[in-house]
């Protein structure tokens, strides 16, 4: 989602994509600006923008601690998980599938479970967590991936 002409990193998503209210950041002196979505979104605002969503510039101080920090580079995103029914007892994908949907709420279980809805990095952590609690194979593959730019984490 990023190239790189002449040392300069230009995002190749455009403004539509980005999530409504993110939050931008006006601290050019961080170190991380060049890095950082809320940064790099800001710089693409029109100047006759009147009204923006912006983090306080006084209470974000910016730099390698900076818990605002949203890392440009794409990330992989999961999709489904149905695939790891098969391998898994009957027993340890009921107790897989009770965790889950306590975690997730059964609507939004089945939703990720056949492939529509992107599991960020943090979720694919959770259900390979759950995958171990139930005894199965925690390195068995989602449904498929694909890249993309992580906007909440």
């Amino acid at each position: 989602m990023w190239m790189t002409m002449n040392d300069v990193t230009t995002p190749t998503f455009q403004l539509s994509d980005v999530p409504g209210n993110f939050a931008l950041c006006l601290n050019a002196d961080c170190p991380l600006s060049g890095q950082c979505l809320h940064h790099i979104v800001r710089t693409m605002i029109p100047d006759d923008e009147l009204i923006l969503h912006v983090y306080n510039p006084e209470a974000v101080k910016g730099g390698e601690d900076c818990e605002h920090f949203r890392n440009q580079t794409p990330v992989r995103y999961a999709y489904g998980f149905e695939g790891m029914q098969a391998n898994m007892l009957p027993k340890q994908y009921a107790m897989f599938m009770d965790i889950l949907i306590a975690q997730f709420s059964r609507n939004s279980y089945f939703v990720r479970r056949r492939g529509g809805f992107p599991m960020p990095p943090r979720e694919q952590d959770l259900i390979r967590e759950v995958l171990k609690q139930v005894g199965a194979d925690p390195s068995m593959e989602f449904d498929r991936y694909k890249e993309r730019i992580n906007w909440t984490d």
